[in-house]
């Protein structure tokens, strides 16, 4: 009979020992964890991307409140000894843990599988579901059933399960921590299974390998539910091994409580992308902001607002140089013509022109441009103009033309002859 187990304990062991407050700060330091993580999941469809809740949220939010049965079984365990030596509870003792992991594998089963069914509908939603996909639905499925059928098969009748602290009559028909060690190993190969689905959709993208790779490592994270998974299966066997059913069994509840949290930390992160990228967009913005300031804070501020006009569609400002100041660069129709710039060579007019500024105009705009640069000299002056130095015609930039007044009187005929020569006056 059962009440064999609470007679002769191993010499040497210490019966006040037990990890009941470790185990319980695990599962809520977990839970939390994931509450937080559903959390933002709600705030990033609502309120980011002002989305309709889908069937995949609806079941993970299902499956937070199953797994808050997982941490509320194991908080009730712990009360009555879970965690603690067997030959230090009595039998009333072993026969609530024993309810308890019965309600407990029910749970389990449930908040699992809805966990899974809220990925793999994730993964319908953006990527569609291939063959692997309704396998693992399949899988589930099926795990989910056998559970439900296995367990009321326990022992023969049902209640003996629990009675036998009691030495009751009944017969065991299925070998409890085997049963689990066999669904834990199904349950793992399903969390491999999901964990392989995204990766085939993602390599066939078309993007950069580096950002394949980095969706590769969101989608990856999900591998910690199969770490948790496999040492769940460890403290299985040692559930197994042992005679102490108490303080070994601790170890699978925790365990059954860490992977369903990990399991919706795992499947929120894909998610949470955009709010990923909002967070790293106003840190990004306000490193600039910082730097911008400081630099004009050296720099003076200029008075006047050089304009570029790429063709006639659209007119922008552009850095202003000192020997620009007091110019203005209008489009094409006023009263002189000073240059022109073909389509080609903007590229490389642009590199030798860079006291102009960097701006450029855009592919579908490119065209013959033309400007005309009009200036007031300080005395005010007779009509003329000045062309600015170009430059070589293999570069073809744009060439600008300055207009001026002078006075005649004040310019010798050398100067006059000397500006013909270059071609700017005639």
């Amino acid at each position: 009979m059962a009440v064999d187990y609470f007679a002769n304990p191993p010499s040497g062991l210490d019966l006040t020992e037990s990890r009941t407050a470790s185990g319980n700060a695990i599962g809520i330091v977990l839970f939390v964890l994931s509450l937080i993580f559903v959390t933002l999941r709600l705030y990033t469809r609502l309120k980011l991307k002002h989305e309709r809740l889908g069937v995949d949220d609806y079941l993970m939010f299902l499956g937070l409140a199953l797994n808050a049965g997982n941490l509320a079984c194991c908080i009730a365990g712990g009360f009555f000894g879970l965690g603690k030596h067997i030959w230090s509870l009595d039998a009333y003792q072993m026969q609530q843990i024993t309810i308890i992991t019965f309600a407990y594998v029910f749970i389990y089963a449930w908040s699992i599988c809805v966990i899974k069914f809220s990925i793999l509908a994730l993964y319908r939603r953006i990527f569609g579901l291939t063959w692997l996909g309704w396998f693992c639905i399949a899988l589930t499925t099926g795990y989910l059933i056998t559970n439900h059928i296995v367990v009321l098969l326990y022992t023969r009748p049902l209640h003996y399960y629990w009675n036998q602290w009691y030495g009751g009559q009944g017969v065991i028909l299925v070998d409890e921590a085997k049963y689990y060690l066999g669904v834990g190993i199904i349950n793992l190969f399903g969390d491999i299974c999901i964990l392989m689905i995204p990766i085939s959709s993602v390599l066939k993208l078309q993007m950069e390998r580096t950002q394949k790779i980095a969706i590769c490592f969101m989608f990856l994270l999900g591998s910690f539910v199969c770490f948790a998974s496999l040492y769940r299966i460890i403290t299985i066997m040692r559930l197994v091994q042992s005679m102490d059913i108490s303080w070994a069994k601790s170890d699978v509840f925790i365990w059954s409580s860490v992977e369903p949290s990990i399991g919706i930390i795992s499947g929120c992160l894909p998610t949470l992308r955009p709010l990923m990228i909002e967070v790293i967009n106003a840190l990004t913005t306000h490193l600039p902001t910082t730097h911008k300031s400081s630099h004009n804070d050296e720099t003076p501020p200029q008075s006047l607002h050089p304009l570029e006009t790429i063709s006639r569609k659209r007119t922008r400002k552009i850095p202003k140089n000192n020997d620009l100041e007091g110019t203005l660069i209008e489009e094409a129709g006023g009263t002189k013509v000073a240059g022109r710039a073909e389509r080609k060579s903007w590229g490389k007019a642009r590199t030798s022109n860079e006291h102009w500024g960097r701006s450029r105009p855009d592919e579908d705009e490119m065209c013959l441009t033309t400007t005309t640069v009009h200036s007031a000299d300080k005395e005010g002056y007779k009509h003329g103009f000045e062309e600015l130095p170009r430059h070589s015609q293999d570069e073809r930039g744009i060439t600008m033309t300055r207009e001026f007044e002078w006075d005649e009187g004040t310019w010798s005929r050398e100067n006059l002859k000397w500006c013909r020569r270059e071609g700017s006056v005639k």
